[in-house]
């Protein structure tokens, strides 16, 4: 069900724009309403890819040295505590 089409484009353009004064006097599950409208209004798939931005960091570190120095600081760490 959509629920854009239950709530009130106005006050739902209100509440984008931070106006929570829209919300006073409803009832409970009206206001829940309108919150779970906006939610769904900005849930938008994301441009970054997880799976290829691990791989590219991960191949960063690789490149920069990074990931030994860590290890190395890491088993240092390690004997001192011994």
């Amino acid at each position: 069900m959509n629920l854009t089409s239950i709530v009130k484009p106005e006050i739902l353009e209100e509440l984008k724009k931070g106006n929570t004064e829209v919300l006073k006097g409803l009832p409970p599950v009206l206001a829940m309403q309108y919150g779970l409208a906006l939610s769904s209004d900005y849930k938008e798939k994301s441009p970054i890819n997880d799976e290829e931005l691990n791989k590219a960091m991960l191949d960063r570190l690789k490149d920069s040295g990074v990931k030994e120095r860590l290890t190395k600081q890491i088993e240092e760490g390690e004997k001192v505590t011994e």
